[in-house]
């Protein structure tokens, strides 16, 4: 059974991912070891990288719902959407991958590696970003089937 897509739900998860990606870019270190040596910036970011990576996650459950999907897990959530050509395939498996590091960041399950936080500041919140892109993609195509 498929839920309708609420726009305003999911456009305002956007909202929160596109503030997010904002704060961790404003807050960005020149360099692991300052990071490493702040704790102030450590807390802000890990934070902000939370959020970010569970406003997609949020996302993505609401889409399953849209399109009939039952997730066994969160991370499950990315893999159906890829699974159903909703969401490429390989960024599906990229961001499976960051809500397992969002997990260890909130859980704190082992010791922060700060050089891994510092590579998913530079780097893998871009795929944050392209989720965003691809979720307004879907949107825009639900819209113009009418």
């Amino acid at each position: 059974m498929s839920a309708p897509l609420d726009t305003a739900v999911i456009e305002a998860r956007l909202r929160e991912l596109s503030r997010r990606l904002r704060r961790i870019a404003a807050k960005k270190p020149a360099s692991v070891k300052q990071l490493a040596a702040d704790e102030d910036l450590q807390d802000i970011l890990s934070r902000n990288l939370e959020l970010a990576i569970q406003a997609c996650v949020d996302i993505a459950a609401h889409l399953c719902g849209t399109y009939g999907l039952v997730p066994a897990t969160s991370g499950e959530t990315f893999e159906l959407l890829g699974q159903h050509k909703l969401l490429d395939r390989s960024l599906a498996k990229r961001l499976r991958r960051a809500l397992g590091f969002r997990n260890v960041l909130l859980h704190e399950y082992v010791e922060v590696d700060w050089k891994i936080v510092m590579r998913v500041i530079t780097s893998d919140t871009k795929d944050l970003a392209a989720f965003g892109k691809a979720v307004l993609a879907i949107i825009e195509a639900r819209e113009k089937e009418g």
